[in-house]
């Protein structure tokens, strides 16, 4: 019975022990990222992102002999790193919430940045636009390739498409997203251009 209390007795100060070491390195990324921000209080989403990394690994270096072997964290391994990262968020929550708060912003930015970035484009001549059970515009580029894209969802301009007002020879600018579908003709997955912008040149 001594033996197993003795043993909890241990195991808890194990785990304050490493609670410990997580509140300081919290407290040092916090003070970290206050400098930097001080020192750059335009730091851009992924730039402020970049910096609150840096912040924990130095931190984390310093005080890296403070933890058990069990519990230290290579710098290759990305998901030992990345629950490290958490854990010490969590500890930041409670001595600096408006960095955290700011992360999350990033976060979210970065999310609107994706969606914003623009769908690949391209420009070439009409060849031929075929209306079966969805349309395919088909348009030869510069250097004489041909290119098929399909109608399959409602944008701004489809109806330039949809109203005929598109001829053969005429001179497009289209923008499109790829997709994977299946071929019901060749029995097989294949990625499809698929139309999201139409514009005439």
């Amino acid at each position: 019975m001594k033996k197993i209390f003795l043993l909890i007795v241990l195991l808890c100060g194990a785990v304050s022990y490493s609670q410990d070491v997580l509140e300081v390195i919290a407290k040092e990324t916090c003070q970290c990222l206050e400098i930097k921000k001080a020192k750059e209080p335009n730091l851009s989403s992924a730039d402020f992102k970049t910096e609150v990394g840096v912040c924990i690994i130095k931190s984390y270096t310093d005080h890296k002999s403070e933890f058990k072997p069990a519990e230290k964290v290579d710098f290759t391994d990305k998901d030992g790193m990345g629950k490290l990262g958490e854990k010490v968020a969590i500890k930041m929550l409670q001595i600096c919430p408006d960095m955290i708060m700011e992360l999350g912003r990033s976060a979210i930015n970065e999310d609107k940045e994706e969606v914003q970035k623009e769908d690949p484009s391209l420009s070439g001549e009409v060849i031929d636009i075929k209306w079966e059970q969805f349309v395919t515009l088909q348009l030869k580029d510069k250097t004489g390739r041909n290119y098929n894209f399909l109608l399959l969802d409602s944008f701004d301009t489809a109806s330039l498409l949809t109203n005929n007002e598109i001829k053969k020879k005429d001179n497009l600018k289209v923008s499109y997203t790829e997709i994977e579908l299946f071929d019901s003709k060749a029995k097989e997955f294949r990625y499809f251009k698929i139309l999201t912008k139409i514009e005439k040149q």
